[in-house]
């Protein structure tokens, strides 16, 4: 049940913050690999939960 909490809050927190997020995103200074780390690090951050949940 934790986890779900979690997730509704991650949720929440992309909501409020999407603007602001995708302003950085796709600003013109950015680096063009910046869209790719964010993604690297979502998928990094799902697997090492998936393990974590696993072993409990």
């Amino acid at each position: 049940m934790y986890v779900y909490r979690l997730v509704f809050l991650l949720i929440l927190a992309i909501y409020l913050f999407s603007p602001v997020i995708m302003e950085w995103w796709i600003g013109p200074q950015s680096a063009w690999y910046r869209p790719y780390m964010v993604w690297a690090a979502v998928i990094g951050i799902a697997i090492w939960l998936e393990r974590k949940t696993r072993v409990q």
